[in-house]
């Protein structure tokens, strides 16, 4: 069984229209009764009679016979069900639509356009979720104040130990000048991840996407998620399962176009993003998702 992450229903239906010439969308049944009457023509006879005189001897017999008829109506009821072939497929119609894909299997050799399925870890890149980490007297605050404590901790131990009275009392100014340098070096290294960030989101018009250790960037659309997608940072983890195609291919396969001041642009930005995202990979595939999920 598969539980969707997420799930692009405009390029699902997009694939089956162009296989089936349409969307099947819902299931109903009509039901017509058709009434008639038939007429039937029925008799009903009875036929009385008197034998007199001896046996065999019919010279004197007498008979009655009577004979009535009449129409007898009967109506007839006929019921007529049509069906129309319309159903609500949901989550079904992705396994028809995957039916219709020719899948790339050799993903070193994909090109633009072509169709993958990859099943492996991804790491989640969600901004808001970041930013939120960010913010004053949030997370990274909160780290921050503790790796200034353990410097000066750190530090003042070390002191203690190669150091007496004295010598600390005579060097205490720049005793306390390189516990401050120390600690801010360490708020540096978060104020640089920061950053790093408001770059990528200068360069992504995404808020979410899903970066693999091998080069693979998965941008995702609100619109499409199956799940919350602002729990999709802290609650969603492991190895999961994308299938779309790929839209774009950025690293040292491709040339910058001198010529064209947009083109040389789109290419520094991409340089810049490459170098940014967390993958040791000279290629990065940008591939639109058409569906995100666990299971088969």
């Amino acid at each position: 069984m598969k539980q969707f992450i997420y799930l692009d229903t405009d390029m699902v239906n997009s694939i089956i229209a162009q296989k089936d010439k349409g969307l099947i969308l819902g299931s109903t049944k009509e039901t017509e009764d058709v009434s008639g009457k038939a007429s039937e023509k029925g008799i009903n006879g009875s036929i009385t009679g008197t034998l007199e005189g001896g046996i065999f001897k019919l010279a004197r017999a007498s008979g009655e016979l009577a004979i009535s008829g009449e129409l007898k109506n009967q109506t007839h009821y006929q019921t007529l069900i049509k069906e129309i072939e319309s159903k609500t497929l949901h989550d079904a119609a992705y396994d028809i639509a995957y039916d219709q894909l020719k899948i790339e299997t050799n993903l070193d050799a994909v090109e633009f356009g072509e169709f993958i399925e990859l099943d492996r870890q991804f790491e989640v890149v969600d901004f808001d979720y970041l930013d939120g980490l960010f913010l004053k007297d949030g997370f990274i605050d909160f780290i921050k104040k503790n790796a200034r404590e353990s410097v000066k901790q750190a530090t003042n131990n070390h002191l203690e130990k190669t150091t007496d009275r004295e010598q600390r009392r005579k060097l205490g100014a720049e005793i306390k000048q390189s516990i401050r340098l120390l600690m801010e070096n360490s708020d540096k290294q978060y104020d640089d991840i920061v950053d790093i960030i408001k770059a990528l989101k200068s360069i992504i018009p995404y808020n979410r996407m899903l970066v693999s250790h091998d080069g693979f960037i998965i941008p995702l659309e609100d619109q499409y998620f199956r799940v919350n997608p602002k729990t999709l940072g802290f609650k969603h983890g492991g190895n999961v399962r994308c299938v779309g195609y790929v839209t774009n291919l950025i690293g040292k396969d491709t040339e910058p176009d001198s010529e064209n001041i947009f083109g040389y642009l789109q290419f520094t930005v991409n340089e810049i993003f490459r170098k940014l995202l967390p993958t040791k990979e000279d290629n990065l595939y940008i591939v639109h998702p058409i569906a995100v999920y666990y299971g088969q």
